[in-house]
Protein backbone atom coordinates (compact mmCIF):
# COMPACT_ATOMS: atom_id res chain seq x y z
CA UNK A 1 0.00 0.00 0.00
CA UNK A 2 1.23 3.51 -0.76
CA UNK A 3 2.25 5.90 1.96
CA UNK A 4 0.08 9.02 2.16
CA UNK A 5 1.21 12.41 0.93
CA UNK A 6 3.63 13.66 3.60
CA UNK A 7 6.36 16.23 4.11
CA UNK A 8 9.82 14.86 4.90
CA UNK A 9 12.26 16.83 7.06
CA UNK A 10 15.96 16.00 7.30
CA UNK A 11 18.11 17.88 9.79
CA UNK A 12 21.80 17.55 10.63
CA UNK A 13 23.83 18.92 13.51
CA UNK A 14 27.00 20.52 12.18
CA UNK A 15 30.23 20.72 14.17
CA UNK A 16 29.77 17.58 16.27
CA UNK A 17 32.86 15.85 14.85
CA UNK A 18 35.08 18.81 15.81
CA UNK A 19 33.45 18.84 19.25
CA UNK A 20 34.43 15.18 19.83
CA UNK A 21 38.02 15.96 18.79
CA UNK A 22 38.16 19.06 20.98
CA UNK A 23 36.36 17.95 24.16
CA UNK A 24 36.51 14.15 24.16
CA UNK A 25 33.82 11.51 23.87
CA UNK A 26 31.96 11.95 27.15
CA UNK A 27 31.64 15.75 27.06
CA UNK A 28 30.82 15.83 23.36
CA UNK A 29 28.21 13.08 23.70
CA UNK A 30 26.51 15.05 26.49
CA UNK A 31 26.28 18.07 24.17
CA UNK A 32 24.96 15.89 21.36
CA UNK A 33 22.25 14.38 23.60
CA UNK A 34 21.19 17.84 24.75
CA UNK A 35 20.82 19.00 21.13
CA UNK A 36 18.93 15.87 20.08
CA UNK A 37 16.54 16.37 23.01
CA UNK A 38 15.83 19.90 21.75
CA UNK A 39 15.18 18.63 18.23
CA UNK A 40 12.79 15.94 19.48
CA UNK A 41 10.93 18.43 21.67
CA UNK A 42 10.31 20.60 18.61
CA UNK A 43 9.15 17.71 16.39
CA UNK A 44 6.79 16.43 19.09
CA UNK A 45 5.28 19.91 19.47
CA UNK A 46 4.45 19.99 15.75
CA UNK A 47 3.14 16.44 15.37
CA UNK A 48 6.14 15.00 13.54
CA UNK A 49 6.92 11.28 13.45
CA UNK A 50 10.59 10.44 13.86
CA UNK A 51 11.38 7.92 11.13
CA UNK A 52 15.01 7.38 12.00
CA UNK A 53 18.15 8.96 13.42
CA UNK A 54 21.10 9.46 11.09
CA UNK A 55 23.58 9.74 13.96
CA UNK A 56 24.18 13.44 13.33
CA UNK A 57 20.53 14.31 12.76
CA UNK A 58 16.96 13.13 12.26
CA UNK A 59 14.52 12.18 9.51
CA UNK A 60 10.94 13.19 10.38
CA UNK A 61 7.61 12.78 8.55
CA UNK A 62 4.71 15.26 8.85
CA UNK A 63 1.14 15.06 7.55
CA UNK A 64 1.16 18.88 7.19
CA UNK A 65 3.72 20.90 5.23
CA UNK A 66 3.00 23.93 7.42
CA UNK A 67 3.77 21.95 10.57
CA UNK A 68 7.01 20.67 9.02
CA UNK A 69 8.30 24.13 8.14
CA UNK A 70 7.29 25.58 11.49
CA UNK A 71 9.09 22.69 13.17
CA UNK A 72 12.22 23.42 11.13
CA UNK A 73 12.11 27.07 12.26
CA UNK A 74 11.66 26.05 15.90
CA UNK A 75 14.47 23.50 15.65
CA UNK A 76 16.76 26.23 14.35
CA UNK A 77 15.85 28.55 17.25
CA UNK A 78 16.41 25.78 19.80
CA UNK A 79 19.86 24.97 18.44
CA UNK A 80 20.86 28.64 18.25
CA UNK A 81 19.81 29.06 21.89
CA UNK A 82 22.03 26.16 22.97
CA UNK A 83 24.95 27.84 21.22
CA UNK A 84 27.28 24.88 20.69
CA UNK A 85 26.36 23.32 17.33
CA UNK A 86 24.61 24.51 14.17
CA UNK A 87 21.78 22.99 12.16
CA UNK A 88 21.02 22.44 8.48
CA UNK A 89 17.54 21.39 7.30
CA UNK A 90 16.05 20.09 4.04
CA UNK A 91 12.34 19.56 3.28
CA UNK A 92 10.41 17.95 0.44
CA UNK A 93 6.86 16.61 0.08
CA UNK A 94 5.34 13.74 -1.84
CA UNK A 95 4.33 10.10 -1.57
CA UNK A 96 7.33 8.12 -0.30
CA UNK A 97 7.34 4.34 -0.36
CA UNK A 98 7.00 2.43 2.94
CA UNK A 99 9.48 -0.15 4.20
CA UNK A 100 8.14 -1.21 7.57
CA UNK A 101 8.34 1.90 9.75
CA UNK A 102 10.90 3.45 7.39
CA UNK A 103 10.25 5.47 4.23
CA UNK A 104 12.22 5.78 1.01
CA UNK A 105 11.80 7.17 -2.49
CA UNK A 106 12.11 10.53 -4.21
CA UNK A 107 10.79 12.86 -1.45
CA UNK A 108 13.15 11.25 1.05
CA UNK A 109 16.18 11.53 -1.24
CA UNK A 110 15.40 15.14 -2.17
CA UNK A 111 14.91 16.21 1.46
CA UNK A 112 18.16 14.50 2.47
CA UNK A 113 20.13 16.09 -0.37
CA UNK A 114 18.65 19.53 0.35
CA UNK A 115 19.83 19.09 3.94
CA UNK A 116 23.31 18.16 2.66
CA UNK A 117 23.34 21.28 0.45
CA UNK A 118 22.13 23.65 3.17
CA UNK A 119 24.70 25.77 4.95
CA UNK A 120 24.91 26.03 8.73
CA UNK A 121 21.73 27.62 10.04
CA UNK A 122 19.98 27.29 6.66
CA UNK A 123 16.59 25.72 5.83
CA UNK A 124 16.11 24.63 2.21
CA UNK A 125 12.58 23.66 1.13
CA UNK A 126 11.47 22.30 -2.22
CA UNK A 127 9.05 24.16 -4.46
CA UNK A 128 6.10 21.92 -3.55
CA UNK A 129 6.61 22.52 0.19
CA UNK A 130 6.79 26.29 -0.31
CA UNK A 131 3.71 26.27 -2.55
CA UNK A 132 1.60 24.48 0.07
CA UNK A 133 2.99 26.06 3.24
CA UNK A 134 4.18 29.48 2.07
CA UNK A 135 0.88 31.39 2.34
CA UNK A 136 0.49 30.32 5.98
CA UNK A 137 3.99 31.19 7.17
CA UNK A 138 5.19 34.41 8.75
CA UNK A 139 8.81 33.57 7.94
CA UNK A 140 10.38 35.03 4.79
CA UNK A 141 10.99 32.75 1.82
CA UNK A 142 13.70 33.43 -0.78
CA UNK A 143 14.10 31.48 -4.04
CA UNK A 144 17.36 29.53 -4.07
CA UNK A 145 17.07 28.59 -7.76
CA UNK A 146 17.21 25.17 -9.40
CA UNK A 147 19.80 23.25 -7.40
CA UNK A 148 21.99 20.41 -8.61
CA UNK A 149 21.77 17.82 -5.83
CA UNK A 150 24.15 14.89 -5.43
CA UNK A 151 22.71 11.64 -6.77
CA UNK A 152 19.64 13.29 -8.33
CA UNK A 153 19.68 13.63 -12.13
CA UNK A 154 17.35 16.60 -12.51
CA UNK A 155 17.74 19.98 -10.84
CA UNK A 156 15.40 20.70 -7.93
CA UNK A 157 13.74 24.10 -7.47
CA UNK A 158 14.12 25.20 -3.84
CA UNK A 159 13.82 28.19 -1.53
CA UNK A 160 15.49 29.36 1.67
CA UNK A 161 13.10 29.68 4.61
CA UNK A 162 13.65 31.98 7.58
CA UNK A 163 16.49 34.38 8.26
CA UNK A 164 16.18 38.11 7.80
CA UNK A 165 13.31 39.46 5.72
CA UNK A 166 14.30 39.85 2.07
CA UNK A 167 14.99 43.29 0.70
CA UNK A 168 12.29 44.87 -1.45
CA UNK A 169 14.23 44.08 -4.62
CA UNK A 170 14.36 40.36 -3.82
CA UNK A 171 11.02 39.86 -2.09
CA UNK A 172 8.77 37.16 -3.47
CA UNK A 173 5.62 38.07 -5.37
CA UNK A 174 2.44 38.10 -3.33
CA UNK A 175 0.65 34.72 -3.48
CA UNK A 176 -2.04 34.55 -6.17
CA UNK A 177 -5.50 35.30 -4.80
CA UNK A 178 -7.79 32.26 -4.81
CA UNK A 179 -11.49 33.09 -5.16
CA UNK A 180 -13.91 30.56 -3.65
CA UNK A 181 -17.69 30.01 -3.71
CA UNK A 182 -19.25 28.00 -0.86
CA UNK A 183 -22.42 26.03 -1.70
CA UNK A 184 -24.22 24.34 1.21
CA UNK A 185 -27.83 24.41 2.39
CA UNK A 186 -26.78 24.77 6.06
CA UNK A 187 -26.06 28.36 7.06
CA UNK A 188 -23.77 27.44 9.96
CA UNK A 189 -21.67 25.19 7.71
CA UNK A 190 -21.26 28.02 5.19
CA UNK A 191 -20.31 30.42 7.95
CA UNK A 192 -17.74 27.99 9.34
CA UNK A 193 -16.07 27.49 5.99
CA UNK A 194 -16.01 31.25 5.39
CA UNK A 195 -14.25 31.85 8.72
CA UNK A 196 -11.58 29.23 7.94
CA UNK A 197 -11.02 30.37 4.36
CA UNK A 198 -11.00 34.11 4.89
CA UNK A 199 -8.46 33.81 7.69
CA UNK A 200 -5.93 32.99 4.94
CA UNK A 201 -4.17 35.88 3.16
CA UNK A 202 -4.43 34.24 -0.29
CA UNK A 203 -8.08 33.04 -0.17
CA UNK A 204 -11.25 35.10 -0.61
CA UNK A 205 -14.87 33.91 -0.46
CA UNK A 206 -16.68 35.69 -3.31
CA UNK A 207 -20.13 34.14 -2.89
CA UNK A 208 -22.41 31.62 -1.21
CA UNK A 209 -25.28 29.45 -2.41
CA UNK A 210 -27.95 27.43 -0.60
CA UNK A 211 -28.75 24.93 -3.38
CA UNK A 212 -27.41 23.50 -6.62
CA UNK A 213 -29.15 25.97 -8.94
CA UNK A 214 -27.93 28.88 -6.87
CA UNK A 215 -24.40 27.45 -6.96
CA UNK A 216 -24.44 27.31 -10.78
CA UNK A 217 -25.69 30.89 -10.97
CA UNK A 218 -23.15 32.17 -8.42
CA UNK A 219 -20.21 30.44 -10.13
CA UNK A 220 -21.19 31.77 -13.56
CA UNK A 221 -21.47 35.30 -12.16
CA UNK A 222 -18.31 35.38 -10.02
CA UNK A 223 -16.02 32.97 -11.97
CA UNK A 224 -14.19 31.66 -8.86
CA UNK A 225 -11.10 29.44 -8.91
CA UNK A 226 -12.76 26.84 -6.66
CA UNK A 227 -16.29 25.98 -5.53
CA UNK A 228 -16.92 23.97 -2.37
CA UNK A 229 -20.02 21.96 -3.28
CA UNK A 230 -22.17 20.03 -0.82
CA UNK A 231 -23.37 16.77 -2.39
CA UNK A 232 -26.89 16.81 -0.91
CA UNK A 233 -28.78 20.08 -1.48
CA UNK A 234 -32.38 21.00 -2.41
CA UNK A 235 -33.54 22.03 -5.90
CA UNK A 236 -30.52 20.44 -7.57
CA UNK A 237 -28.04 18.18 -5.79
CA UNK A 238 -24.35 18.97 -5.72
CA UNK A 239 -23.26 16.21 -8.10
CA UNK A 240 -25.64 17.36 -10.85
CA UNK A 241 -24.67 21.00 -10.28
CA UNK A 242 -20.98 20.08 -10.41
CA UNK A 243 -21.48 18.11 -13.62
CA UNK A 244 -23.10 21.12 -15.30
CA UNK A 245 -20.30 23.42 -14.20
CA UNK A 246 -17.50 21.04 -15.18
CA UNK A 247 -19.01 20.45 -18.62
CA UNK A 248 -19.14 24.21 -19.32
CA UNK A 249 -16.10 24.97 -21.50
CA UNK A 250 -16.43 28.70 -20.70
CA UNK A 251 -15.65 28.06 -17.03
CA UNK A 252 -12.31 27.26 -15.42
CA UNK A 253 -13.56 26.52 -11.91
CA UNK A 254 -12.39 23.51 -9.92
CA UNK A 255 -14.99 21.68 -7.80
CA UNK A 256 -14.37 20.24 -4.34
CA UNK A 257 -17.21 18.00 -3.16
CA UNK A 258 -18.21 18.10 0.52
CA UNK A 259 -20.37 15.66 2.43
CA UNK A 260 -21.10 14.13 5.80
CA UNK A 261 -21.43 10.73 4.11
CA UNK A 262 -18.24 8.76 3.37
CA UNK A 263 -19.80 6.59 0.65
CA UNK A 264 -17.73 5.21 -2.19
CA UNK A 265 -20.46 5.67 -4.83
CA UNK A 266 -20.51 9.42 -4.13
CA UNK A 267 -16.73 9.63 -4.36
CA UNK A 268 -16.57 7.68 -7.61
CA UNK A 269 -19.28 9.75 -9.29
CA UNK A 270 -17.61 12.98 -8.16
CA UNK A 271 -14.31 11.88 -9.67
CA UNK A 272 -15.95 10.63 -12.85
CA UNK A 273 -17.40 14.04 -13.61
CA UNK A 274 -14.07 15.76 -12.93
CA UNK A 275 -14.19 16.97 -9.32
CA UNK A 276 -10.80 17.89 -7.89
CA UNK A 277 -11.33 16.33 -4.51
CA UNK A 278 -13.76 14.90 -1.99
CA UNK A 279 -13.76 15.97 1.65
CA UNK A 280 -15.84 15.18 4.69
CA UNK A 281 -17.30 18.25 6.35
CA UNK A 282 -15.49 17.46 9.61
CA UNK A 283 -12.07 17.38 7.90
CA UNK A 284 -9.37 19.39 9.72
CA UNK A 285 -8.98 23.00 8.62
CA UNK A 286 -5.46 22.36 7.27
CA UNK A 287 -6.77 19.61 4.99
CA UNK A 288 -9.52 21.88 3.67
CA UNK A 289 -7.01 24.64 2.93
CA UNK A 290 -4.58 22.23 1.27
CA UNK A 291 -7.44 20.91 -0.88
CA UNK A 292 -8.49 24.41 -1.98
CA UNK A 293 -4.93 25.36 -2.90
CA UNK A 294 -4.33 22.05 -4.70
CA UNK A 295 -7.56 22.43 -6.68
CA UNK A 296 -6.71 26.02 -7.62
CA UNK A 297 -3.32 24.81 -8.87
CA UNK A 298 -4.99 22.19 -11.09
CA UNK A 299 -4.28 19.15 -8.90
CA UNK A 300 -6.62 16.53 -7.47
CA UNK A 301 -6.40 15.84 -3.76
CA UNK A 302 -6.63 12.05 -3.60
CA UNK A 303 -3.93 9.58 -2.64
CA UNK A 304 -3.16 6.85 -5.19
CA UNK A 305 -4.22 4.18 -2.69
CA UNK A 306 -7.70 5.76 -2.50
CA UNK A 307 -7.82 5.95 -6.29
CA UNK A 308 -7.00 2.25 -6.55
CA UNK A 309 -9.70 1.22 -4.07
CA UNK A 310 -12.44 3.27 -5.71
CA UNK A 311 -11.66 2.53 -9.32
CA UNK A 312 -11.23 -1.20 -8.86
CA UNK A 313 -14.55 -1.43 -7.04
CA UNK A 314 -16.65 0.51 -9.53
CA UNK A 315 -14.88 -0.28 -12.80
CA UNK A 316 -16.25 -3.84 -12.55
CA UNK A 317 -19.53 -2.53 -13.94
CA UNK A 318 -17.90 -0.40 -16.66
CA UNK A 319 -18.21 -1.61 -20.27
CA UNK A 320 -14.96 -3.10 -21.52
CA UNK A 321 -13.73 -2.22 -24.99
CA UNK A 322 -11.85 -5.12 -26.66
CA UNK A 323 -8.50 -4.53 -28.31
CA UNK A 324 -5.01 -3.60 -27.14
CA UNK A 325 -5.48 0.16 -27.56
CA UNK A 326 -9.04 1.54 -27.34
CA UNK A 327 -9.96 4.12 -29.97
CA UNK A 328 -10.22 6.88 -27.35
CA UNK A 329 -6.51 6.42 -26.57
CA UNK A 330 -5.12 6.25 -30.13
CA UNK A 331 -3.33 9.60 -29.82
CA UNK A 332 -1.08 8.34 -27.03
CA UNK A 333 2.43 7.08 -27.71
CA UNK A 334 3.53 3.66 -26.44
CA UNK A 335 5.38 5.32 -23.56
CA UNK A 336 2.30 7.38 -22.63
CA UNK A 337 0.11 4.27 -22.75
CA UNK A 338 2.57 2.53 -20.45
CA UNK A 339 2.47 5.44 -18.00
CA UNK A 340 -1.35 5.45 -18.12
CA UNK A 341 -1.50 1.70 -17.38
CA UNK A 342 0.72 2.13 -14.31
CA UNK A 343 -1.17 5.23 -13.22
CA UNK A 344 -4.43 3.27 -13.49
CA UNK A 345 -3.05 0.66 -11.09
CA UNK A 346 -2.83 3.42 -8.47
CA UNK A 347 0.94 4.00 -8.66
CA UNK A 348 2.33 7.37 -7.64
CA UNK A 349 4.75 9.27 -9.90
CA UNK A 350 7.66 7.99 -7.80
CA UNK A 351 6.55 4.36 -8.22
CA UNK A 352 5.99 4.80 -11.97
CA UNK A 353 9.48 6.31 -12.27
CA UNK A 354 10.97 3.33 -10.43
CA UNK A 355 9.01 0.86 -12.60
CA UNK A 356 10.13 2.47 -15.87
CA UNK A 357 13.63 3.48 -14.65
CA UNK A 358 13.00 7.14 -15.47
CA UNK A 359 13.24 10.42 -13.54
CA UNK A 360 10.16 11.52 -11.59
CA UNK A 361 10.08 14.84 -13.46
CA UNK A 362 10.01 12.90 -16.74
CA UNK A 363 6.99 10.96 -15.48
CA UNK A 364 5.27 14.23 -14.52
CA UNK A 365 5.80 15.41 -18.11
CA UNK A 366 4.31 12.20 -19.53
CA UNK A 367 1.29 12.44 -17.23
CA UNK A 368 0.74 16.07 -18.27
CA UNK A 369 0.83 15.05 -21.95
CA UNK A 370 -1.65 12.23 -21.35
CA UNK A 371 -4.07 14.63 -19.68
CA UNK A 372 -3.69 17.22 -22.43
CA UNK A 373 -4.18 14.75 -25.29
CA UNK A 374 -7.24 13.18 -23.66
CA UNK A 375 -8.76 16.50 -22.58
CA UNK A 376 -8.83 15.49 -18.91
CA UNK A 377 -8.61 17.65 -15.81
CA UNK A 378 -6.40 15.43 -13.65
CA UNK A 379 -4.85 12.01 -13.17
CA UNK A 380 -7.92 10.64 -11.41
CA UNK A 381 -10.06 11.18 -14.51
CA UNK A 382 -7.30 9.45 -16.49
CA UNK A 383 -7.57 6.42 -14.20
CA UNK A 384 -11.34 6.30 -14.68
CA UNK A 385 -10.94 6.49 -18.47
CA UNK A 386 -8.31 3.74 -18.49
CA UNK A 387 -10.76 1.36 -16.80
CA UNK A 388 -13.85 2.47 -18.66
CA UNK A 389 -12.17 2.00 -22.07
CA UNK A 390 -10.78 -1.40 -21.07
CA UNK A 391 -7.11 -0.41 -21.29
CA UNK A 392 -6.82 -1.84 -17.76
CA UNK A 393 -9.12 -4.48 -16.30
CA UNK A 394 -10.57 -4.37 -12.78
CA UNK A 395 -8.03 -6.98 -11.69
CA UNK A 396 -5.31 -4.40 -12.34
CA UNK A 397 -3.85 -6.21 -15.36
CA UNK A 398 -3.74 -4.53 -18.75
CA UNK A 399 -5.80 -6.05 -21.53
CA UNK A 400 -3.80 -8.38 -23.81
Amino acid sequence: MNAPFVTILFCELLGSAALFDREGDDAADAVRREHFAALRTALAAHGGREVRSTGAGLMVAFSSAVAAVRCALDMHEEIVALGRLELSVGLDAGEPLPDGDDLYGTPVRVAERLCDSASAGEILASEVVCRIAGPRLDAPIRPAGALRLRGIAERVAASRVGGDAPAASEALDEPRQIDVVVADDQRLVRAGFRVILEDEPDIRVVGEAVDGRGAIDMVRRTRPDVVLMDIRMPELDGLKAAEQLLSDAALDTAVLMLTTFDRDEYIYEALRIGASGFLLKDAPADRLLDAVRAAAAGDALLAPSVTRRLIEQFARTAPQTPGAVPAALKELTERELGVLRLLARGLSNAEIAAELVLGENTIKTHVARVLRKLGLRDRVQAVVLAYETGLVTPSGDPDP
